[in-house]
């Protein structure tokens, strides 16, 4: 069959094979344009290309997109899928299936989330001079498309969190609280601002579950990594899994507080949701905060590092130049199905080698530690297995109660900088 590019008169239509073609080639691909297809397709037929040839597949390969939602949206509907959170609660096997006798773990599922700038998209404006400080308006024609996807969160579910007047979620003055007050800037819109007249989306935020599966999606739409897109993020996952959710964040400590204070604030402690930091981000925090957010020493946690998300962007950074100057509709498509595609051909098809490589090397640890954990412990001298625990409840409250910094390590400091200045 052929889909045709105008429902009136048609003169060009392209073959479902070729769209088909297309659609796979792109999802393993992402830097294969409509462009460059089209101009293939040219040069096989022996005809000259056109411009026009991409606004037409374009409109075509659109249609072909929404007839196989469509068809999927009824599959869903007969298998009694179709519910709001039914692919959120079913994304990852190994996360969200529960087998019978299965014992209780201290969180039932655990995630990470960050925010990506790679996947920005281009404001083309109207070519008017800026007058009193206002850039021209934009020059986008407005469009009826709107993306629909579970994975996707709407600028208007994310707005529900945004903080307005004079209260500031991410303010310093928890230093009590949070050992890391004032070390992150990475959710300043200061440093942001600037590409806020240039781009609208300026990158994604998502979450992943452990094993690299994509649970959700949300625009960060001309600012940097504000509070409203963790806030919403957690949100949907607490009213979708409930309790016991652990998730990584490479800021977790600074979050932990904003989440506290939110609206969100009460569900969270009554979820006992748990705000950590990942493996690779937690040596930029200071000491204390490590003791307390730092995967190493969270109990219930294993080799999980939460470091997913770096991973999931290395792969996803080369939907960039698609991306850059689509519209809002194609961003978000070409997004949605990148991470659709991967989750299904990617990740789920490599889950049980990872499972069976984090089994093996946890075997090899065990293994090692039988032995030489004991030789250590008969060095040092050690009798008691506890006290590894107490040394850090120890290091804990040392470092809780020190209001300042030791005279003695302050003179050697001071010290040490000095010969520096004789050299």
């Amino acid at each position: 069959g052929v889909v045709p590019c105008s429902p009136i008169h048609p003169t060009t239509a392209v073959t479902f094979g070729a769209l088909e073609f297309f659609r796979i080639a792109r999802l393993r691909s992402p830097h294969f344009s409509i462009q460059a297809f089209v101009k293939t397709l040219c040069d096989l037929q022996g005809v000259t290309f056109q411009c026009y040839l991409c606004r037409q597949f374009t409109i075509v390969f659109d249609l072909y997109l929404q007839i196989r939602a469509c068809v999927d949206s009824i599959v869903s509907q007969v298998l009694q899928r179709d519910s709001e959170d039914w692919r959120l609660k079913h994304a990852c096997a190994a996360c969200t299936y529960k087998l019978t006798g299965e014992p209780e773990l201290k969180f039932k599922l655990l995630y990470a989330m960050d925010g990506n700038d790679s996947l920005k998209r281009v404001l083309r404006r109207l070519p008017d001079e800026i007058e009193d400080g206002h850039l021209p308006l934009s020059r986008d024609l407005p469009t009826g498309q709107v993306l629909t996807s579970s994975r996707y969160l709407s600028r208007e579910y994310v707005n529900k969190f945004d903080v307005t007047g004079n209260t500031d979620p991410f303010s310093d003055e928890d230093s009590d609280a949070n050992p890391c007050a004032g070390r992150w800037k990475n959710m300043d819109d200061a440093k942001t601002r600037k590409a806020w007249g240039v781009y609208d989306e300026t990158g994604i935020f998502i979450a992943v579950c452990r094993h690299g599966t994509c649970l959700l999606i949300v625009d960060m739409v001309q600012s940097g990594e504000r509070a409203k897109y963790p806030l919403a993020v957690v949100s949907k996952l607490m009213t979708a899994f409930g309790d016991g959710l652990g998730g990584g964040y490479d800021i977790g400590c600074r979050f932990q507080t904003t989440l506290a204070r939110s609206t969100l604030g009460s569900q969270a402690r009554v979820l006992n949701h748990t705000c950590l930091v990942g493996a690779f981000h937690g040596h930029a925090h200071r000491r204390l905060c490590q003791l307390s957010h730092l995967t190493l020493y969270v109990e219930g946690l294993g080799l999980e590092d939460l470091e997913t998300c770096e991973r999931t962007f290395s792969k996803s950074n080369a939907l960039a130049s698609t991306v850059r100057y689509a519209t809002v509709f194609h961003r978000q498509q070409a997004i949605n199905a990148y991470f659709e595609h991967n989750d299904h051909f990617e990740v789920y098809a490599n889950l049980t080698n990872f499972l069976f490589d984090n089994y093996k090397q946890a075997l090899a640890i065990i293994r090692d530690g039988k032995t030489i954990l004991p030789n250590l412990k008969r060095d040092l001298p050690i009798e008691d297995d506890n006290i590894f625990c107490r040394w850090l409840e120890e290091e804990k409250e040392y470092l809780e109660g020190l209001s300042c910094e030791p005279l003695e390590e302050t003179l050697h400091m001071e010290y040490w900088q000095r010969l520096g200045k004789l050299e």
